[in-house]
């Protein structure tokens, strides 16, 4: 995800707010919030989760005091999204 310029620090605090919040969610395996090292306004989301209804269920939800609007106010433009299937190694339940 790509903020406003000199927004990456919101960015990253708000996501992490939101990963705050969904460790109590069903299904989510991980949800890890990344700095990019030479791009400040720039931050990785690395989730990995049971299924995607799991995924929709909670993202849709009103996660706390953050929700996924309050991100979405923060970006330049749309995030990218990387699709993967993980086959396996440590970081996950």
């Amino acid at each position: 995800m790509v903020a406003h310029p000199g927004q990456g620090a919101a960015l990253a605090a708000t996501l992490l707010r939101v990963a705050d919040g969904l460790r109590a969610a069903p299904g989510c395996e991980m949800y890890v919030i990344n700095a990019s090292a030479d791009e400040p306004d720039t931050v990785w989301v690395t989730e990995v989760w049971a299924d995607a209804e799991a995924s929709d269920r909670a993202l849709s939800a009103d996660l706390g005091e953050v929700g996924i609007g309050e991100v979405l106010e923060l970006l330049a433009g749309p995030p990218e999204l990387v699709d993967l299937t993980p086959l396996g190694g440590p970081g996950l339940r």
